[in-house]
């Protein structure tokens, strides 16, 4: 296998393992206490100490693998050694020991196609010589708090569904797709699923006077922490730019009319045209098989029922009925509206970019195409939890946070008051709490 296909296998298309077919870790590897990280790359930067060797790395939550750089032209290996993550002191010198992860599988190799591996966009660039994927975060909630530039690594949190919905949180279930098999140098290799995909709305509007085609477009993304800028394929875009025609009579512009850019990502630079879309919703995975409805139809039915249920007009675009017809309430899941001042970051890039495609391979048919990788430009304003040993996703506002708002899931019309009071105020932020519960 040629080392740019084993690349993207490798940081785009799933992780592997010589001994075992799960990366599955039990033990608890942090403390309650934030990690300050570097995220002037747009990536997550921390540091990776193996033995005495110390490393920059990229802690990224699309990656299901760990590799430790062992140069270009090198044999890949894998080894379980006992590895420290380190955070940044009060200089800046990513150099603080703050978690200890217990013998994860790591793959030794060069990891991207140059002679020396960075991160980050045309503006700022960072070396790094390892990578810190799921494998090693199995038995721990990774929490990122971007916004003040931490993260924390905690045992798994408490509370079911209905629980964390009390307290205003989005619960995302089973966001964690891919999973298979991959050959390299000659041996075969099962890996499994750590890829967080989440259902997106670009640029919802849930106003019920306009049309369902008019309420925004659907998308499917993959979380990444290894670039800031949110990567959007040229056909998503097309379709954002149809329906915006719909809804406003202004179509943004023509791929082709945006500024060239670029990102570099684990593997390699990724070229395409940058502009910014005004909002994005993310959106949990339906919690009615029988009722199954679009990203943007789900955030439409989140705000229809906020305040009452469906009444009784035949003109009502009912989500859960036709008109005169039950039931008039029906279960809907959690949203997570984005909507920054300044709007998103989003570099359009061609169909067949091949992270997108080795995406698209291993997640179907499983998942619909992927429209996109998910940058940390749009994870500012959430605290996001990475429940792994929950199989789960937990967003919540930052305090105060302009343009971010929590609608947990609203399963039940006796929920309302509750659900209501959680939605707050766009301009403030909504959501629970702060970094640590």
């Amino acid at each position: 296998m040629r080392r740019r296909a084993l690349l993207l296998l490798l940081l785009a298309s799933g992780g592997c393992s010589i001994l075992t077919d799960s990366f599955e870790i039990d033990t608890f590897s942090g403390d309650p206490f934030p990690i300050d990280v570097d995220t002037t790359t747009g990536a997550i930067l921390v540091g990776l100490r193996d033995g005495t060797v110390d490393r920059t790395a990229v802690l990224d939550i699309m990656s299901p693998v760990t590799i430790e750089d062992s140069g270009a032209g090198s044999t890949p290996l894998v080894d379980n050694p006992q590895l420290d993550l380190l955070g940044e002191d009060p200089a800046g010198a990513l150099a603080v020991p703050r978690a200890h992860f217990d013998g994860p599988q790591v793959i030794h190799m060069h990891p991207c196609n140059d002679e020396a591996c960075t991160v980050g966009d045309d503006a700022s660039t960072r070396g790094y010589s390892a990578l810190v994927g799921g494998n090693s975060l199995a038995g721990d909630d990774l929490r990122l708090a971007l916004g003040s530039n931490s993260v924390f690594i905690l045992p798994n949190v408490a509370g079911d569904t209905a629980h964390r919905s009390e307290i205003c949180d989005a619960v995302y279930p089973s966001p964690f797709r891919g999973g298979g098999t991959m050959i390299i140098e000659g041996t075969e290799l099962p890996f499994s699923s750590f890829r967080p995909t989440l259902q997106t709305c670009l640029a919802p509007d849930p106003d019920p006077a306009k049309l369902q085609s008019q309420r925004g477009t659907d998308a499917l993304f993959v979380a990444s922490t290894s670039l800031g800028v949110t990567l959007l394929a040229t056909s998503a875009y097309e379709r954002y730019r149809a329906e915006q025609l719909l809804a406003t009579g202004i179509s943004p512009p023509d791929v082709a009319a945006l500024p060239a850019d670029s990102v570099t990502l684990p593997g390699g630079a990724v070229g395409g045209h940058a502009t910014t879309i005004p909002s994005f919703a993310l959106v949990a995975a339906s919690n009615g098989a029988s009722q199954p409805r679009s990203p943007c139809r789900q955030v439409y039915a989140s705000h229809l029922l906020e305040p009452a249920d469906c009444d009784d007009n035949p003109t009502t675009d009912c989500p859960c009925s036709p008109p005169g017809e039950q039931p008039r309430f029906c279960p809907v899941p959690a949203v997570t509206e984005l909507a920054p001042p300044t709007g998103l970051a989003v570099l359009v890039v061609d169909d067949d970019e091949p992270v997108l495609q080795a995406l698209r391979t291993e997640l179907s048919p499983d998942q619909p195409d992927i429209d996109g990788i998910l940058g940390t430009q749009a994870m500012l304003a959430p605290t996001i939890d990475a429940d792994y040993p929950h199989n789960r996703i937990l967003m919540r506002c930052a305090p105060h946070t302009p343009g971010c708002v929590v609608r947990p899931e609203f399963d039940d019309e006796d929920f309302r008051p509750q659900f209501q009071g959680c939605v707050g105020d766009r301009s403030s932020g909504s959501g629970s709490g702060g970094p640590i519960e």
